[in-house]
């Protein structure tokens, strides 16, 4: 019976830190097109420039998710969430015929991957809690 229990925090700690180390990954990423989108001569729309705050909302989100994981995740999934809305609005208006491109953005959905480890993890935690107050 423990050594059920340890494999299964296990299971949850190699979770948490996998999704700690990418959602640290896909920060990193994201600066180092932040700085390229920065450079002087290039400009956005506004509709993208709202796509970017979102983005760095959620980047924020993934680095305070280290240390407080409940409170910073939510704020990650409901920018992930409007940058995925702000997405389909900027195929429709910026680039005709291209709304379904840009909500199925590879880059935007691979930021999902670090969510919802976090969200399997908080899962697993509460059914081993559940089990061990019966």
């Amino acid at each position: 019976m423990e050594t059920e229990r340890e494999g299964k925090n296990a299971a949850i700690t190699v979770i948490r830190w996998s999704a700690r180390v990418l959602g640290v990954i896909f920060v990193g990423v994201f600066l180092l097109f932040a700085m390229g989108e920065g450079t002087p001569g290039n400009s956005i729309g506004p509709l993208a420039a709202i796509w970017f705050g979102l983005v760095w909302i959620y980047a924020v989100a993934m680095c305070l998710a280290l240390k407080w994981e409940r409170a910073a995740v939510p704020v990650g999934v409901a920018a992930l969430l409007a940058a995925h809305v702000n997405g389909l609005f900027l195929g429709l208006f910026e680039y005709p015929g291209h709304a379904f491109v840009n909500v199925v953005n590879p880059i935007l959905l691979a930021c999902w991957v670090p969510v919802l480890l976090y969200l399997l993890c908080w899962r697993l935690e509460g059914r081993g809690r559940r089990k061990a107050v019966l």
